[in-house]
């Protein structure tokens, strides 16, 4: 196999909106497609003196296949606070899934406004995107609250047209109730036919966000990462007194659910495949792809403990580890587990106190994503930094995923390496083919980057 880079290029700029969302926020549902030569990428933009939270607006960029990136189409207002994932279907049909402002409902610290959302898809075309969109409005088995705080996901079938939506929602049975979780994700299917005609309610064990979802046929699968405010007291109150943060998020439980058929099946009772509740760890989920027989190939980011300080307080001698792991979930259950790349800390090296310095030579994992040639085969691309004497090393690598392979990790030749990306993924519609797109962020925190790679 080779992997040749063909393009690098800025697709735009992003101003921090302190809104605590950007451009990669979204993860679980990338911000870019293709459909046939052209590809597809949506930005957010910073309103200038708009306070946060809903304080940005979509921003539609096209690029032709050996031409430049261009700005086709931006939201009329500021008034979304997350980026917007996009997804492609058959005909050039391409959606971008927004989440506008309606009316606001609260007023906190720092002038920050809370506002009640309407989440739509707008519907482009690729042969013409500088028309305006087509709007859909999903339809919901219930009225639900919905606010700028999404956490939405959502995947389509480029075979058959069909597309599912997810979005976070007060939960009306156990809001108020003191039961975590408060929020669960509420589900919109649209079938071949354009008829929303399956919804319901997805409830984690706890809250569940940044959903990676998929479809294939009409099974459908889901993964997301806990996103909680510390449960542990203990941990809770030291955190304070180390931070001086009232609050402080956990990600350490990966939840994976799935269904045989949505139109007939409910999902299933959610699998927690991995965590680090014991260590105070550190999980994020970074893709999910499913193969032709209906296995879920997943890669997530583990580390052992999230913070120095902690570990330091509670875990003492025990080595800081991150490592790029992959698991298989064949019908609702773990079939099998590997490590691809591990770093961990050497404890004679990291003598000063709330400090981690890895053992020379390793490489430290910091994304991943899946990107399909056929149905049949898929590539992981992730990035590493070499660490001590092997910073010559870091960059972005690709890996045959499936099937099964013994090959070594190519390091692609990209002047600039994204140590955090995603791709133009089947899961969102896009079709496998050759030529991966990366979207990411490099160097310049304010440049969002756009890289083409081709396999042969």
């Amino acid at each position: 196999m080779s992997f040749e880079v063909v393009a690098e290029e800025i697709i735009g700029t992003y101003e921090s909106a302190n809104n605590d969302a950007g451009p990669m926020w979204c993860y679980g549902s990338p911000t870019i497609v293709r459909d046939g030569s052209k590809v597809f990428a949506s930005l957010p933009e910073t309103g200038k003196d708009v306070p946060p939270w809903s304080n940005t607006r979509w921003q539609l960029f096209c690029r032709e296949d050996g031409g430049r990136w261009e700005r086709v189409q931006a939201g009329p207002r500021f008034d979304e606070r997350e980026p917007c994932p996009m997804l492609r279907l058959p005909g050039g049909r391409i959606l971008l899934s927004v989440n506008p402002a309606q009316g606001q409902y609260w007023e906190g610290p720092n002038h920050k406004k809370g506002y009640i959302c309407e989440p739509q898809l707008l519907e482009f075309a690729a042969s013409d995107p500088h028309r305006k969109p087509v709007v859909l409005t999903p339809r919901w088995d219930r009225d639900y609250e919905f606010t700028e705080h999404s956490y939405r996901g959502c995947a389509a079938d480029h075979r058959t047209g069909e597309l599912l939506m997810f979005n976070q929602t007060r939960d009306p049975v156990s809001a108020g109730s003191g039961i975590s979780p408060d929020h669960s994700q509420c589900w919109s299917y649209l079938d071949r036919t354009g008829e929303w005609s399956h919804r319901d309610l997805l409830r984690y064990p706890i809250r569940g966000c940044y959903p990676h979802a998929a479809r294939r046929g009409r099974a459908a699968y889901v993964m997301a990462v806990s996103d909680i405010v510390e449960p542990n007291a203990c941990w809770r109150a030291f955190k304070k007194e180390a931070t001086g943060r009232e609050w402080d998020y956990e990600f350490r439980q990966l939840f994976f659910t799935w269904t045989p058929d949505i139109t007939r099946v409910a999902f299933s009772p959610i699998l927690t495949f991995a965590h680090r509740d014991e260590t105070a760890g550190l999980l994020r989920n970074c893709d999910m792809w499913i193969g032709p027989d209906g296995d879920a190939h997943t890669v997530y980011i583990d580390r052992n403990v999230w913070h120095p300080f902690m570990r330091d307080r509670f875990f003492p001698g025990l080595p800081i580890a991150v490592a790029l792991k992959y698991c298989r979930i064949s019908k609702g259950a773990v079939v099998e587990r590997k490590t691809i790349v591990e770093c961990v800390e050497d404890m004679a090296a990291s003598r000063q106190p709330g400090a981690v310095t890895f053992r020379e030579g390793n490489l430290l994992p910091t994304c991943a994503a899946v990107h399909a040639t056929s149905p049949e085969r898929a590539f992981l691309i992730y990035h590493v930094s070499g660490q001590r004497g092997a910073e010559q090393a870091t960059g972005n690598y690709v890996v045959p995923l499936w099937p099964p392979s013994d090959a070594a990790p190519v390091k692609l030749d990209l002047q600039h390496p994204l140590p955090t990306f995603f791709t133009a993924s089947e899961r969102t519609g896009t079709e496998p083919l050759s030529i991966a797109d990366l979207y990411g962020i490099g160097q310049d925190p304010h440049a969002v980057r756009y890289a083409q790679v081709r396999i042969s």
